[in-house]
């Protein structure tokens, strides 16, 4: 194949890596749509028979993809597909190896069961799972260095049985759009941007300020000096409006959770009653409060 050739068929790895998660991604969606439209039936017997309906929908996927028309679903969307030099029969054992191997991982506690009663047996077997799992997920690494540095082959099955993608449209030259990539940048420099300034914001103080501008239904209401704190059935938090948990009065007729009361307190000294506007002045008037008879 001469060097026009190769940059014609040439696929950036980022577009191979995007394909992959695209095929996840349109699995996934299609799972969820068909287990809410057979919901009904019984969430039992969708427990159970699950690896069969996982493995009954990735295999009608990929047997209308991948074998018929020699792409994926997220490769017909990123405009690539498996070379005419890779034969059949090879994407048909990806699609058995990639549907059966699924599969076998979420049924081997139930293989080994069927198989022998031994839990000696049973436990070896479920070590031996392990391993391999941690045999393919460290071949996977291995495939991913050696991708990133050559280009092709992005997942380890597709290197096994030499499944090398091509481009659908190698006419086409690939255009690169800079105001996409400079709407990212400032999007995630934006995004760290806020990221560091928030822990330096103080919330609270900030929640007060706005709670004080506000017109308060309790602004003539007296201190807890003339008026004495009331807890009862219907009593609720001045803070986070629910039922307190462990009541603690502060100074007014107003009662607050232990833990509202403290972490504001804690988080703004300048804290002050959201419904009377009386203004803690120290820890010590943070006080346990009883019901009253």
């Amino acid at each position: 194949m001469s060097s026009s050739d190769n940059s014609k068929n040439f696929i950036p790895r980022i577009t191979q890596l995007d394909a992959l998660f695209l095929d996840r991604e349109a699995y996934s969606l299609i799972k969820d749509q068909l287990l809410k439209t057979v919901k009904y039936i019984g969430q039992g017997l969708l427990t159970r028979l699950e690896p069969e309906i996982s493995a009954s929908i990735h295999y009608f996927i990929l047997r209308n993809t991948v074998q018929r028309a020699r792409s994926s679903v997220g490769q017909q969307l990123l405009q690539i597909r498996y070379g005419e030099s890779v034969a059949a029969y090879r994407l048909q054992r990806y699609v058995l190896c990639l549907v059966l191997g699924k599969w076998a991982k979420l049924r081997a506690g139930d293989i080994a069961f069927a198989l022998t009663r031994n839990d000696q047996t049973k436990l070896k077997a479920s070590q031996v799972v392990s391993f391999l799992e941690i045999i393919f997920k460290i071949s996977e690494l291995v495939n991913i260095l050696v991708f990133l540095f050559q280009g092709v082959y992005p997942s380890i099955l597709q290197r096994i049985l030499g499944l090398e993608q091509v481009s659908s449209t190698p006419e086409t030259v690939r255009k690169i759009s800079y105001s996409y990539f400079t709407r990212e940048l400032l999007w995630h420099g934006f995004a760290e941007l806020l990221a560091f300034i928030l822990p330096l914001i103080n919330i609270q103080h900030f929640h007060n300020f706005m709670r004080k501008l506000l017109p308060s239904s309790s602004e003539n209401e007296l201190d807890g000096d003339d008026i004495p704190v009331k807890f009862g059935l219907d009593t609720t938090c001045a803070v986070c409006n629910n039922h307190p948990v462990l009541p603690h009065s502060f100074g007014c007729q107003h009662l607050a959770c232990y833990y509202c009361i403290h972490s504001s307190y804690a988080m703004d000294p300048s804290f002050t009653c959201p419904l009377c506007n009386h203004k803690v002045e120290n820890k010590v008037q943070i006080v346990p409060a009883f019901m009253s008879v």
